[in-house]
């Protein structure tokens, strides 16, 4: 008898491509996939800050010790602030339990284990298109997944009309996934005043907020891109929220995040929603690494290093939006058309591009370009100088020369 006599498994076509991606021996392929930021020499770079920040504490680290499942505070209380603000955590009053994650994914499962074991109606709705991670995370845990309407991809905008419809058939004890900004994978993100409407209608029907905050910065500022999600916690009684620290800070393969739950029920206090948490932690992995959050506490508690961390970002954040500018302008001019303007006008890492499953395969294939295969193209990993032949292929494909005619 054999336990493991198991067949080859399928893979998704994520995972296709990212084989495929890694088996390409092309010294010039492109990887417009993985979601990283590359600087104009290809790497993933360092922040200086954070670099100098671990340095700190290699030379002041006493100890290797475990934390508890809860992770580190000092870590939490810093995300929180920079997250949520002051104001909200004052107004909350011991009414926000936070525990430190290994990561987005993490945070993902964690809501999927805490809605199917705490809301009544196990089911959360995700925006259509979302990134497939979260979706999974979801089922895997069990969820109801329903979705709801959020981008046109005929017409390249947010389809905020149909969202609010598709929201208003939700049921009370609902959960709804929000993308904190910057969304994977349309980069068309809510403006305050659809936050606002978005609030008022989880509040009025009693529907559950689930908010992810991957790409703090990387959108209009460190500040602005939370400033939806700011008003939407001063506004609806219950929000769950989760924080990645891999993009904002760049350490991705350290794996850092945060998980909230933020209320005003009576009997709550921040240490009873934070024992829940860390239990249901304790059941997925048990302790988060704690390096990346030990450097980010030093980095936050210093003046200088945040200084030097907030200009390293806007620097990422104002070439993510000088690459959209002129890989729009490059589409406009190969086109003689505006069609492609809508990257110049979405924000942070990512877009979804008009692209067929066979002229994805085709880029791959005759190009050595690889993008996701639903289209999204990683802004954020173009160099200036691949701008003309990454557009060039684009716009070579047969259905966009059928669209010029």
């Amino acid at each position: 008898m054999r336990h493991f006599d198991i067949q080859k498994p399928d893979l998704d076509l994520t995972r296709q491509m990212f084989n495929e991606l890694e088996k390409d021996l092309r010294s010039d392929k492109i990887d417009l996939g993985i979601g990283i930021y590359r600087d104009e020499n290809g790497e993933a770079p360092v922040f200086k800050a954070v670099k100098k920040a671990e340095e700190l504490l290699f030379k002041n680290e006493i100890s290797k010790s475990y934390k508890s499942p809860s992770g580190n505070k000092e870590y939490c209380e810093n995300i929180l602030d920079l997250v949520l603000g002051k104001k909200n955590i004052n107004d909350r009053n011991n009414k926000i339990g936070s525990i430190q994650i290994p990561g987005a994914g993490s945070g993902l499962r964690i809501a999927g284990e805490l809605i199917k074991n705490k809301i009544k109606n196990k089911t959360i709705s995700v925006p259509n298109p979302t990134w497939g991670q979260q979706t999974f995370m979801f089922q895997k845990a069990g969820l109801n997944i329903l979705k709801h309407s959020y981008y046109d991809a005929k017409n390249n905008f947010l389809d905020f009309e149909n969202m609010l419809k598709d929201l208003n058939h939700l049921k009370s004890g609902d959960a709804v996934l929000l993308h904190g900004c910057c969304h994977n994978p349309t980069g068309s993100d809510l403006n305050l005043e659809q936050w606002s409407l978005v609030a008022n209608l989880c509040k009025k029907n009693g529907l559950l907020p689930f908010i992810d905050l991957v790409y703090q910065g990387l959108g209009n500022g460190i500040n602005e891109d939370v400033l939806g999600i700011q008003k939407l916690v001063s506004i609806v009684p219950e929000v769950i929220l989760t924080v990645s620290s891999s993009k904002t800070f760049g350490v991705y393969r350290d794996r850092c995040g945060l998980f909230s739950v933020i209320t005003d029920a009576d009997r709550v206090t921040s240490q009873s929603l934070e024992t829940m948490l860390s239990e249901i932690a304790r059941e997925l992995y048990f302790h988060p690494p704690d390096h990346a959050a030990a450097i980010i506490n030093i980095l936050l508690n210093s003046e200088t290093l945040k200084d030097e961390w907030l200009f390293e970002l806007s620097n990422m954040q104002k070439r993510i939006v000088s690459l959209r500018q002129k890989i729009g302008k490059s589409f406009q001019e190969k086109q003689q058309s505006d069609f492609f303007s809508f990257l110049k006008n979405q924000k942070g890492m990512f877009s979804l591009l008009p692209i067929s499953s066979e002229g994805i395969i085709e880029l791959r294939k005759n190009g050595g370009i690889y993008l996701m295969p639903d289209g999204r193209i990683n802004i954020a990993s173009v160099r200036e100088s691949q701008i003309d032949y990454i557009t060039s292929k684009i716009c070579s494909l047969k259905e966009f020369q059928i669209r010029k005619l």
